[in-house]
């Protein structure tokens, strides 16, 4: 039975949504059986917005996987139930869950499982400001990116995040445009989050016509995946850069529609 799970949910900077790493694997027993239901739940609650229905089937299905020693489910659980507690403000509440996993010296977890919370890691210390930190765990997560890594193109965006937080637009450019051309064909959720970090780099180097075309593009993506959080940031850089080309009118016509938006 699959263990279904969601993208992870770490803005920075206006943008960045890091994807989790995921496992399948049959149910071994009832209470696997159970672990997984839990799991499948909190995705289906996840998608219509219920976080905190999310977080607390997240929450059971983390004891049951507790019980069982189940290593992938613990490792998942614990990526997610980080992840939600962000979406939910609660700061602390999730970067104890990372220490949880980063920390654990009695449990073996594939690496994979480490990049993710090492990568998560990062970009909650980047929303604190603090780059020296945030290039630190960002560069934990790219030793962990080894074989059959699925992070790379989230990394890649993690990085544009910490240029665009130094004010380097070319260098958030070169790694937004390597996540691009890695994730277009991939993960929706990733191109859509370089091209927003594409679009606000195009900003800080005043060209706004290639800034509002990326912004577009990204918009349609996250509209298809249904995303407000990001739709609403869409729309806020092209308001910014209708604003940048002069335009107050389309500027305000664009602001009010992302006040429209409840970012859930």
């Amino acid at each position: 039975m699959s263990r279904l799970q969601f993208p992870s949910l770490l803005v920075i900077v206006g943008v960045l949504f890091l994807t989790a790493c995921g496992q399948t694997a049959p149910a071994r027993n009832a209470r696997l059986e159970l672990a997984a239901d839990h799991s499948q739940s909190a995705q289906r609650a996840y998608n219509r917005g219920d976080y905190h229905v999310a977080l607390r089937q997240y929450e059971m299905a983390l004891q049951v996987d507790v019980a069982v020693e189940n290593i992938p489910g613990i490792a998942i659980d614990i990526l997610n139930l980080a992840r939600l507690s962000q979406i939910l403000g609660r700061h602390e509440v999730a970067d104890a869950y990372l220490d949880k996993l980063l920390q654990d010296d009695a449990l073996e977890y594939e690496i994979s499982y480490l990049a993710a919370a090492a990568t998560q890691k990062s970009l909650l210390i980047l929303q604190r400001g603090d780059v020296a930190g945030a290039r630190l765990w960002l560069e934990k997560a790219s030793a962990w990116c080894v074989a059959e890594c699925t992070l790379t193109s989230v990394i890649d965006n993690a990085r544009a995040g910490i240029a665009l937080r130094e004010k380097d637009a070319d260098q958030a450019l070169h790694w937004a445009d390597r996540a691009a051309s890695s994730s277009r064909n991939d993960s929706p959720l990733e191109y859509a989050n370089a091209l927003r970090y594409m679009s606000e780099a195009r900003l800080m180097r005043r060209e706004f016509s290639m800034a509002l075309r990326l912004a577009d593009e990204a918009l349609v993506v996250d509209k298809t995946l249904g995303l407000p959080a990001k739709i609403k940031q869409d729309l806020l850089l092209s308001a910014s850069a209708y604003e940048g080309q002069g335009d107050a009118e389309q500027a305000k016509r664009f602001r009010e529609r992302a006040s429209r938006i409840v970012a859930r």
